[in-house]
């Protein structure tokens, strides 16, 4: 009988976190696989899951959680535990380490140089590391300071099943209170600055008049960001400052004609894949794992200014629009969140 390889994932990201149950429920497709969450403890929770655990593999997504605070004071004075633990983890109690980053560099941090400094350790003591794309991998290699051959080429799986998806566009707009011919843009996701939101709002008003509504629907994780974006919405804008529930973005996605995600940076984005979920054509910008998501929309993507995808956008029919949703859905097709499983 094969044995079973036991993997502890962490940190826990909880419920709300549709990714983390996802793949994990991905990685236990395979029998020869035991895989469960590790112990939640943004202090102590790298050495707690292997004494208590005694995994064979932790496999981290968001390492910042144990070393980064808010004060710089706080950041300080994690980092040695942080560090400590990894060393105890991996040469004491002989846990394989393995690590998906889902950013190269975190976004929105006024510590760089921190970052930069746990990540290379922490890439040092990996076993492998998983990226999401071949596109990722050069600035990884230099960023990381790790050889190409330490890193992993495995996609992350879709969301096509997870969320409710049964109203029709006129039943979602009729919930919104949206009249059936107006072009609607969405944006959905948290409110943060690297987000772009502000920038989206200000080729908004410039592109369009009385006849679209854009909705920005999230929760808000910047309080003086968002005093700026209530600053500048009309008429035009409905603005939703709240986490929005499961059940509920069916009506936002099925009212919208197109999502979009204006990020100033961005290396890979489940709301993308999420929009593409949603059968739904999606303005972005050309980068990282973007660039191969949505390789079946390539004129919806902008290199430079969010404006020339708005330009394009003006001239398209919701037909048009309607055939892109569908061919971004197909395309998501070729994702699995199994495929994980082979990297163990």
């Amino acid at each position: 009988m094969e044995k079973q390889i036991r993997i502890s994932c962490l940190p826990v990201a909880g419920i709300q976190n549709p990714y983390q149950f996802l793949m994990i429920k991905g990685l236990q497709s395979d029998s020869r696989l035991i895989v469960k969450n590790g112990i939640d403890d943004r202090f102590l929770g790298i050495i707690k899951t292997a004494i208590v655990q005694k995994p064979d593999y932790i496999h981290f997504d968001w390492e910042t959680s144990y070393y980064y605070r808010r004060s710089l004071w706080m950041t300080i004075v994690n980092i040695p535990f942080f560090i400590l633990q990894v060393f105890i983890a991996r040469y004491v109690l002989n846990c394989k380490l393995v690590w998906t980053p889902h950013n190269i560099i975190p976004h929105d941090s006024k510590y760089i140089k921190i970052h930069r400094f746990c990540r290379r350790f922490f890439a040092r003591n990996m076993k492998w590391i998983r990226l999401f794309s071949e596109i990722s991998l050069p600035a990884a290699v230099k960023q990381l300071k790790c050889d190409k051959s330490k890193f992993k080429i495995i996609p992350e799986g879709s969301y096509v099943g997870y969320y409710p998806n049964n109203v029709s566009r006129s039943e979602a707009r009729k919930f919104l209170n949206i009249a059936d011919d107006k072009r609607v843009l969405l944006y959905t996701g948290f409110i943060k600055p690297y987000k772009g939101i502000d920038n989206l709002i200000e080729c908004f008003k410039k592109s369009y008049q009385e006849n679209a509504i854009l909705i920005i629907a999230g929760k808000v994780m910047n309080p003086a960001y968002f005093e700026i974006i209530k600053k500048s919405i009309n008429e035009n804008i409905i603005l939703v400052d709240r986490f929005i529930e499961n059940d509920e973005l069916q009506y936002f996605f099925n009212a919208a004609d197109i999502v979009t995600l204006p990020f100033k940076k961005i290396e890979n984005s489940g709301s993308v894949i999420l929009a593409m979920s949603f059968k739904k054509a999606v303005i972005a910008p050309s980068m990282g794992v973007l660039k191969e998501r949505l390789v079946k929309q390539q004129e919806l993507l902008y290199s430079e200014s969010l404006m020339q995808s708005f330009e394009i956008l003006r001239n398209m029919k919701r037909e048009t629009l309607k055939e892109i949703g569908e061919k971004n859905y197909e395309r998501l097709s070729i994702y699995k969140w199994s495929d994980f499983a082979k990297a163990f």
